[in-house]
């Protein structure tokens, strides 16, 4: 028994667990499984936690990047979203939750550990290519929807999530008088989701035969809450204005991470892809997080009901680039 509990402990490695809790994470996502999505989230992040407690050169540098894993780990369990956003059929993250900021914050210190760990090789900094890379990174920002300093966003609204609320009205049921007390209630103004009131007009249409009135017309009317966007791989980001300062200095300091990385070890560096892998990473999350949502449509009686949870395989894509890249810099950022 001694020998077997020693070789189960021999094969249980960070890069063991991450290798397992990765893939359970995005499978609990594709099929909606709440407590599998929270646990093996966290199960990933303690991988590579676990992986940067024991680094292969310790020095300085590696007891930052230990330090700001940790860091990662807080923001992960921060963005855990509750179980009634998890079910919403929004989807994504509580993007203007008080948990989603505190986890903003965390990976911020996060990013600014790996900083301070880079810069521990300052002396031997590429100057020029850490410019030319910082550079690369803030002009590609404009492409990939991130708020820049050259672009004016006009939001309609503070929250991050608008749906277009289109409303079915039957003429049989609009009064053929404005004074006519008998009108029914789904004929008076609505209210959203998003807390603004349906004030279209419904214009009477003049009676018909009885023939015609037998079989009421269907009228649809629709509220733009937002101005409807072109179909693109690269979704519309709504930010609210109390987190646009917030994330232009999370901007600021994962770019200079990112140009600090190639500056101390090279373009074809460990470093530099795990800091690459995490910044993507964080794009696509702000993509799942303030990109605008289309309308929830109702479903045809008999289409069938999709088990897997809204947005799980672009989610599971910037997973499998984050963990990877934490774990890459827990295991080789420090060399």
């Amino acid at each position: 028994m001694p020998a077997i509990l020693s070789t189960l402990a021999g094969c249980l490695t960070p890069l063991s667990l991450l290798s397992v809790s990765l893939p359970s994470l995005i499978v609990s996502e594709a099929v909606a499984f709440y407590p599998g999505s929270a646990c093996f989230k966290l199960a990933s992040s303690a991988a590579f936690v676990w992986r940067s407690f024991s680094p292969a050169v310790p020095n300085t540098a590696a007891s930052w990047i230990s330090a700001s894993l940790v860091c990662g780990l807080l923001g992960d369990y921060c963005l855990i979203p509750s179980w009634k956003a998890y079910h919403s059929p929004k989807g994504g993250h509580e993007g203007d939750s008080v948990w989603f900021k505190v986890g903003m914050l965390a990976f911020m210190l996060n990013h600014a550990g790996y900083l301070v760990a880079f810069l521990q090789d300052l002396h031997s900094m590429n100057w020029q290519l850490f410019g030319v890379v910082l550079l690369t990174c803030i002009v590609m920002g404009d492409p990939a929807g991130m708020p820049v300093p050259w672009r004016k966003d006009h939001t309609p609204s503070p929250s991050p999530r608008l749906p277009t609320i289109t409303t079915t009205l039957k003429n049989a049921d609009v009064p053929s008088s404005p004074l006519d007390r008998s009108a029914s209630p789904s004929s008076r103004p609505r209210t959203s989701d998003s807390g603004v009131t349906d004030l279209s007009i419904s214009i009477p249409t003049t009676p018909k035969s009885s023939s015609s009135s037998s079989s009421p017309t269907t009228t649809t009317a629709s509220t733009p809450l937002l101005p409807q966007q072109k179909s693109s791989l690269i979704p519309k980001l709504v930010i609210p204005a109390d987190m646009k300062p917030l994330i232009l200095v999370y901007q600021l300091i994962i770019t200079t991470m990112v140009a600090s990385a190639a500056g101390t070890r090279g373009i074809g560096s460990a470093r530099l892809l795990g800091a690459a892998m995490f910044m993507i990473s964080d794009v696509i999350v702000a993509w799942d997080t303030f990109g605008v949502k289309p309308a929830p449509q109702e479903a045809a009686p008999a289409a069938k009901k999709s088990c897997g949870r809204d947005g799980w395989l672009l989610r599971g894509v910037g997973w499998v680039l984050y963990f990877g890249g934490q774990y890459l810099l827990a295991a080789k950022g420090a060399r």
